[in-house]
Parts: C-alpha cells; sequence; structure tokens
C-alpha cells in the first residue's frame, strides 16, 4: 500500500489523506495531530510533496494540569515511522530556497533543510532528548530547483 500525505486533487498512490475533503482523499485528518489510519507496519511506502513545511513545529497544550509542548513534525514522523513496514521508504518534498519557501504565509518556520533530516536518520544525538526515539536510514537527500527532496527508508530485521 502506497499513501500520499497532504494529497489535495493530485492523490499519487493508493490512498490520499487531507486535512480538506476532495476528490482523490480517503481519509480527512489533521496530519501532525491525528495518528495515522494503519496498523503497525502496514504501508510500503509514504509520499509527503510540499506538505511538511505547514506542519508547526511546536503547540502548547495542558497535560496533567500544566503547559508541555508536543511536536507535531515529531509525531508525524513518529506515526509515519510506526506505519511503514521494514524496508519501507517515506519521499519528502519541501520548498527550501527564498522566496519559494517564505511566500507562502502558511509555511512554518523553520523550514525544513537538509539538517533537519539528521534529526530523524539517528545523525543528530540531541534528538533524543526531544522524544525522537526511532532512525531512519536516509537514501536520498538533493535538491531539485526551489525544494529539498528526502528519501529514507525504515530499516528491515
Amino acid at each position: 500500500m502506497t499513501v500520499d500525505l497532504g494529497c489535495g486533487a493530485h492523490k499519487r498512490g493508493d490512498i490520499g489523506i487531507d486535512r480538506v475533503p476532495g476528490p482523490g482523499v480517503d481519509h480527512v485528518l489533521t496530519l501532525g495531530f491525528d495518528p495515522l489510519p494503519f496498523p503497525d507496519a502496514s504501508v510500503a511506502e509514504f509520499f509527503a510533496y510540499d506538505l511538511l513545511e505547514h506542519i508547526p513545529v511546536s503547540v502548547w497544550e495542558c497535560a496533567q494540569g500544566r503547559w508541555v509542548p508536543f511536536y507535531p513534525r515529531i509525531f508525524l514522523l513518529r506515526e509515519i515511522w510506526r506505519c511503514l513496514e521494514p524496508g519501507g521508504r517515506f519521499t519528502s518534498q519541501t520548498p527550501v530556497v527564498l522566496p519559494a519557501w517564505a511566500q507562502d504565509p502558511t509555511h512554518e518556520a523553520p523550514p525544513w533543510v537538509e539538517e533537519t533530516w539528521d534529526y530523524f536518520c539517528g545523525r543528530q544525538p540531541v534528538a533524543a532528548q526531544y522524544g525522537i526515539d526511532f532512525a531512519f536510514r536516509l537514501v536520498e537527500r538533493v535538491r531539485v530547483g526551489t525544494h529539498l527532496r528526502v528519501v529514507v527508508v525504515k530499516p528491515g530485521p
């Protein structure tokens, strides 16, 4: 099974997820906040084109009577990790060059840059302090025009 996260009207793959109902949208979710509707290790591939830059870095929530940070970007990547089968791929493409990144008022700061992925690929020791308890294997990290294309894989057994 392949899943397009933030598919809009141009779904790639078998299943499309977006926050707005429409053609090609199979599940309406708020990505980064809602759990993905798939069992553990059940998805072969996720795509996220022009999506991750719209996910907030952090929000504050009240838990057990005190305000604590919640990290939607980390939550979404953890959900992708959970749902990917061993050897499964995640392909992301995000704008990274000015003005392509900064011109859209719905883009969250900071942008996803090459070094952001070090946190999700076990290359940044401080990642564990942020609750990143998984590590993808980096396959590709390249700039394509104004965008950063990243392909990561969930290591197999």
